[in-house]
């Protein structure tokens, strides 16, 4: 077979070119296709500054026109012909103006808070500083995610770097309201506590069933109750910060629980107020029944202690008087019915064990004295009796003693009659004698004889008077 060579030369060249005019023919669709969402781009430009809605639906539309014209002609993104690099960067411009109009908004609203947060931290209000700033970083995130790009612009740049400083100062701030709101929380925590102990403690007292043996545990609980509120009142920083920042949520709990706790305290107390009056009433009762058996039991001691022994009727009258002392005191006692059932009705009562004690003590100490007085009133009148029959022995005894000494005196008296009388004849011999001797010796009577010598007889023992003689022989 021949070949024409001039023919198959000219669909060679066909064969080669119509490719070549197909790539162009897509290319210049892509373009087209782009050139369409090019316009929208320039208008969403247009509205963006008045109409950011309609803005961003014109952009919408460019985006569309251009993912058409890409998936037409990859190429035109990254081609020099026909503008289409001039276009890519307008276009690239105005999304990010656009996305800059919708979060610049956002992120202005955001500042506002920023602005609070850090007007709250200068004031010391922590709380709503963490608040405000939480929402600035919210409103901030929110136009990140728009773009990023706001950051290109200083004004905005600079407002989100010192909203950043504000986030650091209020992040060392919150260490210490962290510490502040633990110091509130243990206030709060410790008026809980009061108010617990309170309430039980008014429970209690208020209930029907209260009785007075209960007032001490009562008393013990508000006690407690108040160490708790001493405890919480040392955290003197909480009850400051509830003083500056009443506002707070939790200045606002710990008020409340102050308040609440105060008016426990002022109804348990007024029920304290009258159980106490009402004990003190019912104690000195009992305070005056011990002291009656107090003295009842010192009057029964003397009387038991009179009642040893019995010397006389006044032993015996003191002792049976100190005795029915006793007794009367005793009576005034029992008599009380009052008291006794106020005794019996609270026998855990300290001065109820003690007027017990006492009252055994006294029964026990006269029922010893009565019969002590009894056994020795009968030991005394046995000795009364025994001291009558001995002193009638000794009347008989003095009456016979006298007897015998009469007679004794009687004799006495006759024998020294006797005596007297032998005195008085021996006195009158005597006399008689010497009135003899004395009418022997008179010589002169006798007329002397001058015959006789007188001297013849010698002296005759006349010499001493006091050995011999006449006289001495005559008696």
């Amino acid at each position: 077979m021949k070949v024409d060579f001039k023919y198959f030369s000219i669909l060679t060249t066909c064969l080669i070119l119509t490719p070549a005019i197909a790539v162009a023919d897509k290319f210049d669709d892509a373009v087209n296709e782009y050139i369409k969402g090019y316009k929208e781009c320039t208008e969403a430009n247009t509205l963006r500054t008045s109409d950011l809605t309609a803005a961003k639906r014109k952009f919408d539309a460019y985006l569309k026109h251009l993912d058409r014209a890409k998936s037409i002609d990859p190429s035109i993104l990254n081609t020099t012909q026909r503008d289409m690099d001039s276009n890519l960067r307008y276009c690239e411009r105005v999304e990010i103006n656009i996305k800059r109009a919708e979060a610049t908004p956002i992120l202005e609203k955001g500042f506002t808070y920023c602005d609070t947060a850090k007007e709250s931290l200068k004031n010391g209000d922590v709380p709503t500083a963490q608040s405000s700033m939480e929402e600035y970083k919210r409103y901030r995130d929110d136009a990140m995610i728009i773009t990023e790009s706001i950051m290109d612009v200083f004004a905005l740049a600079s407002k989100v770097r010192a909203c950043s400083r504000v986030e650091e100062k209020l992040a060392e701030a919150s260490k210490e309201e962290n510490a502040l709101i633990e110091k509130m929380n243990a206030a709060i925590g410790g008026y809980k506590n009061v108010i617990s102990q309170c309430e039980k403690a008014k429970s209690t007292i208020s209930s029907p069933k209260f009785s007075l043996d209960q007032l001490d545990d009562v008393n013990a609980m508000m006690n407690e109750a108040a160490k708790e509120k001493k405890n919480a009142r040392q955290n003197t920083e909480a009850f400051t910060l509830l003083k500056e920042q009443p506002n707070r949520p939790q200045s606002q709990e710990l008020q409340t629980l102050v308040d609440t706790a105060a008016q426990c305290e002022g109804q348990t107390s007024e029920y304290i107020r009258t159980a106490t009056k009402n004990k003190r009433a019912l104690e000195k009762d009992i305070n005056d029944g011990i002291a009656n058996l107090r003295a009842a039991q010192d009057a029964c001691e003397a009387a038991k202690k009179l009642s040893n022994r019995f010397l006389a009727d006044a032993d015996v009258a003191k002792a049976e008087s100190s005795y029915n002392d006793s007794a009367r005191l005793k009576s005034k006692v029992t008599n009380d019915k009052k008291l006794i059932a106020t005794v019996q009705q609270y026998p855990n009562w300290s001065n109820s064990k003690q007027f017990s004690r006492l009252m055994n003590s006294t029964e026990s100490c006269q029922k010893e004295t009565a019969a002590s007085i009894k056994k020795e009133k009968a030991a005394f009148a046995q000795q009364q009796k025994d001291a009558k029959v001995k002193a009638a022995r000794e009347a008989e005894l003095e009456k016979e003693r006298q007897r015998l000494a009469e007679e004794k005196a009687r004799k006495e008296a006759e024998e020294a009659r006797l005596l007297a009388e032998k005195k008085k004849a021996e006195a009158e011999a005597r006399r008689k004698a010497e009135e003899e001797a004395r009418r022997a010796a008179a010589l002169d009577d006798v007329p002397d004889d001058v015959t006789v010598d007188d001297d013849e007889f010698g002296d005759f023992g006349d010499e001493e008077e006091s050995t011999g003689g006449w006289t001495d022989l005559v008696k």
